[in-house]
């Protein structure tokens, strides 16, 4: 009997050991808890909100072309026919450089003969009226008369001579110093008594001629300084101011014309430029403008602090170089991110970049 007691209690006390080790088992089974991942931070390099005079300026996008004052038009002395031309467009010119070759069409030739025949007939008739005169056979007027009719004669044959009647292959040379900026005839095309053949520009004459949006022409006056940048390579700049300002849309267009003197070597005619026309100098922000991130909200920038990035909403203005224009809850003491600037979200951690760093100190620490 006392055996049969002590076998509920043995079998009790092996069942109680498995199930402590199944459950020490499990719990030492159970894999280890992922470690906190770190929270997502961006590389970015930094740039000083920088504070001082801005200034306010309007673009304005156009040509390189020559100046009225300073553009001389070669015209057809008499009809003529154009035999070759001996330079092209764009061409630097010096005072009495060959430009093109004509000769007389049937018409003009024609013209010539008359006027070299009509002065021998006068040269004659007043030979004979002087005859008869000396012979009492004619009056005073007369001989007035036929004096009269040689001075016409030789004078339309010096006209025809002066504009080239006569001559096979009349060389009209530049009147000129300058560039020719347009040949408007072909060669073997016939041309009109007074008709351009050429214009020529002189030297120093070039001006930038602009398109302004009407919304902003009313901002541009005659004086004002501008920046014309060479549309293909931005270091070719030429300081100047506006001569010239439009109070009219131009109907090809739609936009208000403007000019201003181009000089120097540095554009040739026809050169697209950008100009910066400066309309108001004020004190204001600015940053670089890779700085700034425009979404649907509008722009930002993302200002560094105690290592963190904070979005601030800004207004732009205008650019100054790789500089643009800002206002909003920004200070002189700010630094922004610039590269790396559109990884960012508010409040996100940033790793600043080492070549950014040093001149950055501490902002972003």
């Amino acid at each position: 009997m006392k055996r049969s007691r002590r076998w509920p209690l043995i079998a009790g006390g092996v069942v109680a050991l498995l199930i402590v080790g199944f459950v020490a088992w499990r719990l030492l089974s159970r894999p280890a808890a992922p470690e906190e991942a770190p929270p997502p931070s961006a590389l970015v390099t930094l740039a000083p909100v920088e504070a001082g005079p801005v200034s306010r300026t309007v673009q304005a996008y156009g040509v390189i072309a020559g100046s009225a004052s300073a553009t001389r038009t070669v015209s057809a002395p008499r009809e003529v026919i154009v035999q070759d031309l001996l330079t092209a467009p764009g061409l630097i010119v010096a005072v009495g450089t060959p430009l093109i070759q004509v000769g007389d069409t049937p018409a003009s030739g024609l013209a010539y003969r008359q006027a070299i025949d009509a002065l021998a007939f006068a040269e004659r008739d007043l030979a004979r009226v002087q005859r008869l005169y000396d012979q009492h056979l004619a009056a005073n007027d007369q001989l007035g008369a036929a004096r009269k009719a040689l001075a016409d004669a030789q004078a339309a044959v010096a006209a025809q001579a002066a504009a080239g009647g006569g001559r096979k292959g009349q060389i009209i040379p530049s009147p000129i110093a300058g560039v020719v900026s347009q040949v408007v005839v072909q060669k073997g095309q016939q041309v009109a008594i007074g008709a351009p053949l050429l214009t020529v520009v002189a030297a120093g004459g070039f001006l930038a001629q602009f398109g302004v949006e009407p919304t902003q022409a009313a901002q541009l006056a005659v004086g004002q300084p501008v920046r014309i940048v060479s549309a293909l390579d931005p270091k070719i700049v030429i300081q100047s101011r506006m001569s010239a300002v439009g109070r009219a849309v131009d109907p090809a267009t739609r936009l208000i014309p403007a000019a201003a003197p181009a000089p120097g070597a540095g554009l040739a005619l026809g050169a697209a430029v950008r100009g910066e026309i400066t309309t108001a100098t004020v004190q204001g922000l600015t940053v670089p403008a890779a700085s700034v991130v425009y979404d649907e909200n509008g722009a930002h920038v993302f200002v560094v602090r105690g290592g963190k990035a904070h979005q601030v909403a800004v207004t732009v203005g205008s650019e100054q170089g790789d500089q643009i224009m800002v206002s909003g809850q920004l200070s002189a003491k700010d630094h922004v991110a610039v590269s790396g600037a559109y990884q960012l979200e508010d409040g996100m951690a940033v790793r600043i970049a080492a070549a950014a760093a040093a001149g950055a100190g501490s902002a972003g620490k």
